[in-house]
């Protein structure tokens, strides 16, 4: 143990090193992550506030759901998303998933794991979970 600290302090009393970390660690370097970092994470945040839509359900139209988070109140439509309307209720925590061009991939109940749709096809959740119980993790019997 001794030695292992004899030899680490060595390494960072050598002149090479403390050059290459001048060089490395100073106030550019730390500003240039500190901004890519920052540019990071406004990308992710407005990512998530366009194609994500998390909240509560405040109204139910025909074709529109209007949910509710803590940073906005969006209106949604969901144009010919086949879904039922009396499995989304006011007050229920949901998820719209949405693409590039503005069309919904999913709504996902965020309470229940899954919500059957008109066309008779179930989402990917609920299909997943009962491949997983039909065996073991793999689906194997």
């Amino acid at each position: 143990m001794k030695n292992l600290k004899e030899n680490l302090m060595a390494f960072l009393r050598d002149e090479k090193v403390k050059k290459i970390t001048k060089r490395v660690l100073n106030k550019k370097t730390f500003v240039a992550v500190i901004v890519i970092l920052i540019i990071a994470s406004a990308l992710k945040i407005s990512f998530a506030l366009m194609f994500d839509i998390k909240g509560t359900v405040k109204n139910i139209d025909k074709k529109n759901i209007t949910v509710v988070n803590f940073i906005t109140t969006k209106t949604v439509d969901v144009g010919d998303y086949p879904i039922q309307s009396k499995q989304i209720h006011v007050g229920d925590k949901i998820e719209i998933m949405k693409n590039l061009n503005g069309d919904i991939l999913d709504i996902r109940d965020r309470e229940n794991s899954h919500m059957d749709r008109k066309d008779g096809k179930s989402d990917y959740g609920k299909q997943k979970a009962n491949e997983i119980g039909k065996g073991d993790r793999k689906g194997k019997n």
